[in-house]
């Protein structure tokens, strides 16, 4: 016995599914989860605006069921959520389950014989003596609701060495994957230790600028890809690109669309062609579309010189603020935004020794 298909004289379009999500992921889940998937991969392969209403809707389920589905796969890895101002209705991103398989299966199998890829128990016993280390294996294991297996703190004590992070931050990085993402497979927070030693992240401070901007910055990636017709993830050095567009250039969102309008007219559009462009327009100090225009320079004005510099004098010269009051404030607006990521918030030094 063998299947064959059938040719058609029309093509009215088809969405191709890896082998891998049918083999590995399909069969374990729920058919409404891989309902789901496969209409959310489908929109996305389309890449037509959706939310998870319209999936309800058109797949006439109830929307509890859609969220807990998107939530199924996220656990499973094959999905990342990138939240948005509506907490229901996130950007939902579909792992290459190709690239995911090399990264996390091919990749270990070549390396599965060698000695030195964690540390060995005598470093493992060495560093359990430390009080900081001793503190954080203990919260992560509360986190992860288990005891740890010598292998998996082998694996934290080595990330420690290698991304040269300290413990505390490790804390967060679980607390983040473990308690904001709902993910406890450690190949996963693995990955997010190493973006935030990519990211330069070495503190609470510079973890939270991080995570702010990613979150918003992954719409930014979403509608980017979209105007240039892309039916793929964003690799890694074109978020780089996009980037500094965004931070180093400070063009907006506006004129980045306008850059990339004529990208249907080109023939495999590339983002190193747009960044010419934009480049060119940086150096002409183009930062609106009325500039674009006018074709000319536009002169800076003493608004704009002194505009961070007047913020900063409206927010210091209220007179019913003290000192005291100011950095209570900041303090509690710092923990807000531990808390909204999902984070750990660690306890305030009271001075005492």
């Amino acid at each position: 016995m063998y299947f064959i298909f059938q040719e058609m004289q029309i093509d009215l379009g088809d969405t191709p599914i890896e082998n891998i999500f049918i083999n590995d992921y399909m069969p374990q889940a729920d058919g409404t989860y891989v309902k789901v998937y496969l209409m959310g991969y489908k929109y996305a392969k389309d890449r037509l605006d959706f939310n998870n209403e319209t999936l309800s809707k058109n797949l006439n389920l109830p929307l509890s069921d859609v969220l807990n589905a998107w939530n199924y796969w996220e656990n499973e890895g094959i999905i990342i959520k990138h939240e948005t101002d509506d907490e229901y209705n996130y950007i939902v991103e579909f792992v290459n389950l190709k690239q995911f398989y090399v990264d996390n299966v091919y990749k270990h199998i070549r390396n599965v014989n060698d000695k030195n890829s964690y540390v060995d128990n005598d470093k493992l016993i060495s560093a359990a003596r430390n009080p900081e280390i001793k503190t954080m294996m203990e919260e992560i294991e509360d986190m992860l609701g288990r005891p740890l297996k010598v292998s998996e703190k082998q694996k934290i004590i080595t990330w420690l060495n290698k991304y040269k992070t300290k413990p505390y931050m490790m804390t967060q990085a679980f607390s983040y994957s473990v308690n904001n993402k709902k993910i406890k497979r450690f190949n996963y927070i693995e990955s997010v230790v190493s973006a935030w030693y990519d990211a330069g992240v070495v503190d609470l401070d510079t973890m939270v600028e991080y995570l702010e901007k990613r979150n918003d910055r992954f719409s930014a990636y979403s509608r980017i890809s979209k105007a240039l017709g892309f039916n793929r993830t964003l690799t890694e050095a074109e978020m780089r690109t996009i980037d500094r567009w965004i931070d180093e250039w400070d063009f907006s969102m506006e004129m980045i669309l306008k850059c990339l309008d004529n990208s249907t007219k080109i023939n495999n559009p590339n983002l190193n062609y747009f960044d010419k462009i934009l480049s060119e327009w940086y150096k002409n100090g183009f930062k609106t579309i009325e500039d674009l225009k006018n074709d000319k320079k536009p002169e800076k004005t003493k608004k704009e010189t002194s505009k961070s510099k007047n913020k900063f004098h409206n927010f210091i010269q209220s007179e019913d603020i003290s000192g005291d009051d100011l950095e209570k404030i900041a303090r509690e607006k710092f923990k807000k935004k531990l808390n909204k990521l999902g984070l750990a918030i660690p306890e305030e030094d009271d001075g005492n020794e």
